[in-house]
């Protein structure tokens, strides 16, 4: 897996996003209609408001920072000012940060000081990729090629699928080799996020690999099976030697949702020293828009197990609902590889490796030679490639070929039912997983193995009906005062009943453009007074969330100051 290393301790605090926040979440979505534009910046949709300063003015010559505002508004702002240091900075509109590449750090932080349009800097280290728990090996194991499409029932979730899905997946990673001929016909988007263009060739090999595990055409005589079948892959290009940084998984997270991708596969992780909020909000405001992440948990788990991250954000506390998956990885018999990154928020497991390098998941390889496949590390296997029909494939091991499964098989679930929400998709994901360490929840295989028989049938019977909110607002004043009614959940006939009803109130300051959270989460129905602010219309709306986070929403009123 490819592992980005920010710095050598890890960072020990709670990810962005806790369980209360996820239903303010939902019920920002619900009443955007199921997407939004930009990712509200005021409320606890904001990320953790950190700054970075002490090591941005120690640095040396040029350093890339990025700049994380207050308001929307307040963007075109802070880029002047740092405009006036002599550079052209970027601006990310959706998640109102600026990214530039300044000639002083300490400058940068004098022009900045006392601004409150700016909620934090941080430095956009290089991420630098560590070689994976990666063999290539003979084929004369013994072992079934794609032993992994049967362990997690991928032919049975195909079936139920119609053999693929509508849903997209954006993979985000060294790029593609496309002229493979296991991805004929089923690319279908490029982005280099370097030059904005369309090459995305894979020097690594990296990339193709993991692609390999989600759209490798089955049935044609070479060798690949994929476990998504007939499912569309966005090819990004974040990387094209295996680092990263923060602004170019940016731009790539920006591409897969300004193009419509469903789910989002970051085969890459590592440790950080100190807190990531851009980041954190391009996850949000993936979430938002209804995109579900996945990410490889690590493999740090034999050599200090470190905290990895975007993984620790997506992942919910102990098995709890998150805004994405971390995947850990398993061996055949279903146990955690030793390698594997555990901690309290690991989602879920997916076959990604085996008792010895002889054994681990078989996919694509690029065309080219020249990949980290080529170039073995000492005291590893022989560096044999495996070759089917002329092309080029390979084993790896790692919680990088762990995560693509789990991707592909989300979009199949997606198929099965299209009403599910990114989060309820996850949900599916674990709540079927067969637990092979004990019963419930734990640190090593999250919520167990991935399941793709028992996730298609969950996702017939799971609950996508909202309850219906209801309310009343009255003026008083210069204060509305709100008052809700109690509800009951609904569902379909031959359906499960989420239950468990909560209640929110959401307030728009602007006419209905951006709504923030008042009230969230309560259990009972509650009468609120809420002052008039601004001098636009304020704008309020009740929420009803069920326990599958299906959220019913009722506009109650709207008052001018």
């Amino acid at each position: 897996m490819l592992a980005i290393l920010l710095c050598a301790a890890p960072l020990t605090a709670a990810p962005a996003y806790a369980s209360q926040d996820l239903l303010e979440l939902q019920a920002l979505r619900a009443v955007h209609g199921g997407g939004v534009r930009a990712l509200p910046l005021d409320g606890s949709a904001t990320a953790l408001a950190s700054t970075d300063s002490a090591r941005i003015a120690s640095a040396k010559g040029p350093v890339r920072v990025l700049v994380g505002v207050r308001d929307h508004g307040d963007l075109p702002g802070v880029a002047s000012v740092i405009e006036r240091l002599g550079v052209t900075p970027e601006a990310f509109d959706s998640i109102g940060v600026v990214a530039a590449t300044v000639p002083d750090g300490a400058a940068l932080l004098r022009a900045l000081a006392g601004d409150a349009r700016v909620a934090y800097v941080e430095r956009d280290d290089k991420l630098q990729v560590a070689a994976d728990p990666l063999d290539v090996v003979d084929p004369g194991t013994g072992v079934k090629y794609t032993w992994f499409y049967d362990d997690v029932r991928a032919a049975d979730a195909l079936l139920a699928a119609g053999g693929g899905s509508r849903r997209s997946i954006a993979v985000m990673d060294t790029g593609l080799d496309v002229t493979h001929p296991e991805f004929a016909g089923r690319i279908a988007r490029t982005f280099d996020t370097f030059s904005g263009g369309q090459d995305v060739t894979d020097t690594v090999g990296h990339g193709t690999f993991v692609t390999g595990l989600i759209a490798a055409l089955d049935g044609n005589g070479i060798g690949g099976k994929g476990v998504a079948g007939n499912t569309q892959v966005f090819a990004i290009r974040g990387s094209k030697d295996g680092d990263f940084t923060t602004r170019e998984l940016l731009r790539g997270i920006n591409f897969a949702i300004r193009r419509g991708a469903d789910v989002l596969n970051m085969s890459l992780a590592g440790a950080q020293s100190t807190d990531t909020p851009t980041l954190a909000r391009a996850l949000a405001l993936a979430f938002l828009n209804d995109v579900l992440p996945v990410a490889a948990s690590g493999n740090t788990g034999n050599s200090g197990n470190a905290l990895q991250f975007p993984a620790a954000v997506l992942g919910g506390t102990r098995g709890a609902p998150g805004i994405g998956l971390s995947v850990g990885a398993t061996k055949p018999d279903g146990q955690p590889a030793d390698f594997s990154t555990h901690n309290r928020y690991v989602s879920i497991a997916a076959p990604g490796a085996a008792d010895d390098c002889t054994k681990g998941v078989l996919s694509t390889l690029p065309a080219s030679t020249g990949t980290e496949w080529d170039i073995v590390p000492p005291n590893t296997c022989p560096s044999e490639l495996v070759p089917f029909g002329g092309h080029r494939f390979a084993y790896g091991q790692g919680t990088s070929f762990a995560a693509p499964i789990v991707s592909g098989i989300a979009a199949l679930v997606w198929q099965v039912e299209p009403r599910l929400a990114s989060e309820q998709v996850a949900v599916v994901l674990e709540r079927s997983a067969r637990q092979t360490l004990g019963r419930g929840w734990n640190q090593y295989t999250g919520a167990g193995v991935l399941d793709g028989k028992a996730a298609t049938d969950l996702a017939r019977a799971y609950d996508v009906t909202s309850p219906r909110a209801k309310g009343k607002a009255s003026r008083a004043g210069g204060s509305v005062t709100v008052r809700l009614r109690k509800v009951k959940d609904r569902s379909e006939s031959g359906r499960e009943l989420a239950g468990h009803v909560t209640y929110g109130l959401l307030v728009s300051r602007d006419g209905g453009k951006g709504y923030a959270p008042v009230v969230s989460g309560r259990h009972r129905p509650f009468r609120k007074a809420v002052r008039l602010k601004g001098s636009k219309v304020n704008v309020f709306v009740a929420t009803a969330c069920d326990g599958n986070g299906n959220c019913g929403v009722k506009r109650l009123g709207r008052f001018k100051r």
